[in-house]
């Protein structure tokens, strides 16, 4: 996995304890905390401006990973901190060996981020489009077939792994992802991020940022 690829706009705060590999954009203003785990192995992520995403969150272009495969990976990445995962018999490099890179570029399907989304702690989101100012609760799952409009928001341990579209401003929430429409998008976290991209470089190191620009979707 190629870490030259990662690519941070300039005003993003990215700390150094979370695990980003392959090719990861991320645009300015967005927040990533510690333990956050980002994955581009079955094709690339772009993440928009002013996102954050908390502690424990997982993002992952999955690619062909079968549900065996990357539930081995989550775990391995869980258990050992990035420093001790590059060894010979490392369990990582079989997964390796598997994933679309050439030269440690993604070749597949982008997963596309927008802006404004606020990702709780312990969220794990495989889903390949996701609009802007989404609030995605604490261990909500969003599958790979699912689509996300503008607006949305899910629930406190909602999992959604069907093939399915949230339209704008759907709200999922319960045992059973009851769906309702909200009148209005939630309001971006401005406050927050402002706040954290003083607090966070006073302690925690961090990831330099290394473009200028926030980035575009990917096709």
């Amino acid at each position: 996995m190629n870490y030259d690829s990662l690519k941070i706009a300039r005003g993003a705060v990215v700390c150094a304890e979370a695990d980003l590999r392959g090719d990861v954009t991320v645009g300015t203003n967005t927040i990533i905390h510690p333990k956050v785990r980002i994955f581009a192995y079955g094709g690339p992520i772009v993440i928009g401006e002013g996102c954050l995403i908390e502690e424990q969150t997982v993002i992952i272009n999955r690619g062909d990973l079968s549900d065996e495969e990357l539930g081995k990976f989550l775990k391995e990445t869980e258990t050992r901190p990035p420093q001790a995962r590059s060894g010979k018999n490392a369990p990582l490099r079989a997964l390796q060996a598997q994933c679309s890179y050439v030269c440690g570029k993604a070749v597949g399907e982008a997963q596309n981020i927008g802006n404004y989304n606020f990702f709780e702690v312990g969220s794990h989101v495989q889903a390949m489009k996701i609009g802007s100012n989404n609030v995605f609760e604490s261990k909500c799952k969003l599958g790979r077939k699912l689509t996300v409009g503008d607006g949305c928001v899910v629930s406190v341990f909602c999992a959604l792994e069907k093939e399915d579209h949230l339209g704008d401003r759907t709200v999922v929430y319960g045992p059973n992802n009851q769906r309702r429409k909200q009148q209005d998008k939630p309001m971006p976290q401005t406050q927050q991020l402002e706040f954290l991209a003083k607090v966070l470089p006073n302690f925690h190191n961090l990831k330099k940022s290394n473009v200028a620009a926030s980035p575009e979707p990917k096709g």
